[in-house]
């Protein structure tokens, strides 16, 4: 591939579609060099008891594709890979809504599953501080949340049905909470120093919890954070942390959930990771075309 070449991926995600694009750069390694979010809650439908998404939602979908489609070709990336999270594996009309991306626009979107989803995590990079065998990585996201831990002799690589949009429509399973609880007590609670949270919220619980670029959250700070939210609208917590109203009013739930993982981790705090899903669609797309020394800077 030619240094200046450009690629992109797609994130579909629940609560919003999310663009990365990347230029190549010296020797092997690609630089971010444009992002795009749109806000389109594919999980509002999807998670409901109807299981599918609406009509006005799919038309905004449609719309945003084309608008990424056109930004991709201003300028000169290839998409490589779109993809398809929570919301479009629960979705019944899933299948439907991407034959039209695919026919109408050219992008193929692939839905991937919840291990597929989980396994991307596995090229998340720990800062130098942490010790990769001790960090547990989890992206709570709008309809599930994935985790990956980096063991000695084998990965541990999950997914569960509860995320924030879930939580917020009243979707979530008592079931689900149950595996999210027992998921995390195969792990070692002593041997897990860090909880490496990936996505907005992650960023957001952990801006929520401390004081201006707090490094990190507590169990405590969590739980101080959550009873907070409970007194303040969406609307000034939105303007007085600077964060888009639709991922604030998702903060209360993913807080909770935060929570439960924190309290079945004794010795662990909650670190915030840059990497996000876009990068690893991206790394596994470099392996898979046998580039898999190249890296994202």
């Amino acid at each position: 591939m030619k240094n200046n070449s450009k690629i992109a991926s797609i994130d579909c995600g629940s609560n919003s579609i999310k663009y990365r694009q990347y230029r190549w750069d010296k020797s092997n390694t690609l630089v971010l060099e444009d992002a795009k979010r749109l806000k389109i809650r594919l999980g509002s439908g999807a998670f409901s008891g109807y299981s599918s998404i609406t009509n006005d939602v799919v038309g905004a979908i449609v719309e945003g594709f084309q608008k990424l489609g056109k930004r991709a070709q201003k300028n000169s990336a290839s998409i490589v890979r779109a993809v398809g999270t929570s919301a479009l594996r629960s979705a019944e009309n899933a299948k439907e809504i991407c034959e039209i991306i695919r026919r109408d626009i050219g992008v193929e979107i692939t839905v991937l599953s919840g291990i597929e989803e989980a396994r991307l995590l596995k090229y998340v990079q720990p800062e130098k501080a942490f010790k990769k065998n001790n960090c547990l990585v989890v992206d709570i996201g709008g309809g599930s949340t994935e985790l990956y831990h980096a063991g000695t002799n084998k990965e541990f690589i999950r997914s569960i049905d509860l995320g924030a949009v879930r939580v917020m429509g009243n979707h979530d399973e008592a079931s689900e909470w149950g595996s999210l609880k027992s998921t995390i007590d195969e792990l070692n609670g002593e041997s897990i120093e860090t909880v490496l949270g990936v996505g907005a919220n992650a960023k957001i619980a952990v801006g929520l919890s401390g004081a201006d670029n707090a490094p990190s959250a507590s169990l405590d700070d969590l739980k101080t954070a959550g009873a907070y939210l409970a007194g303040v609208s969406v609307h000034n917590l939105s303007k007085e942390f600077s964060v888009s109203a639709d991922r604030m009013e998702l903060a209360p739930h993913a807080i909770k959930i935060w929570t439960v993982i924190l309290e079945r981790l004794p010795y662990a705090n909650l670190h915030v990771s840059k990497w996000t899903l876009c990068d690893g669609v991206i790394q596994q797309w470099l392996v898979d075309n046998n580039f898999s020394t190249c890296h994202i800077l």
